[in-house]
């Protein structure tokens, strides 16, 4: 099994990535395959919308020539996704925006062929940190990769998310409980 893990956290030392660093390493355990990409760190560029990328059958076809080629190619041969990302303001951050937007290069349609998605053994999962309350800060970036994984016709696992109560406090015992069950359940779950 492998897994490709989008990291949205916009600084080093996280919560977020605190989180998803104890969920990895579950994985790991697990015998699971890790790429874990921090976007931070990456030239991904905003879609702009032109759809020929829906013309290229056979890949990603995106013609924006940046970092997102990589890790197109990695969540195509990956069995899981994993979107992470703070809570700012009751979405994903910029950087894991860019990328969502980004997938929808891997819908194929053209007036010859029925419409087809290149993903077809991802399931998707959601790690978020939130400066209240996640049922209420992180229910419309759960709602949006949920609406992913149905166009994709492909399973959605749910979602971990961690109240953030500082920055010192990012492995309480209840985060890291969570992240490791939110993995097995992962895990059991392909």
């Amino acid at each position: 099994m492998k897994a490709c893990v989008l990291l949205g956290n916009t600084r080093e030392k996280s919560n977020t990535e605190a989180a998803v660093k104890i969920f990895t390493d579950e994985l790991v355990a697990k015998g699971v395959e890790v790429k874990t990409f921090a976007l931070r760190k990456k030239n991904i560029l905003s879609c702009i919308g032109c759809e020929k990328c829906h013309t290229v059958m056979d890949s990603f076809g995106c013609v924006l020539k940046d970092d997102m080629l990589k890790i197109a190619k990695e969540i195509l041969s990956s069995d899981l996704v994993v979107f992470s990302s703070p809570i700012y303001t009751w979405f994903a951050t910029p950087l894991l925006k860019a990328v969502m937007d980004r997938l929808y290069a891997f819908a194929k349609f053209s007036d010859t062929v029925d419409m087809f998605n290149l993903m077809d053994k991802q399931h998707f999962a959601l790690i978020a940190t939130s400066g209240d309350k996640c049922e209420r800060n992180c229910d419309l970036l759960d709602e949006a990769i949920n609406r992913l994984a149905k166009f994709a016709k492909r399973p959605y696992l749910g979602y971990f998310a961690a109240r953030d109560k500082g920055y010192e406090n990012s492995t309480r015992q209840e985060v890291v409980d969570g992240a490791r069950a939110f993995a097995d359940k992962c895990v059991d779950s392909m």
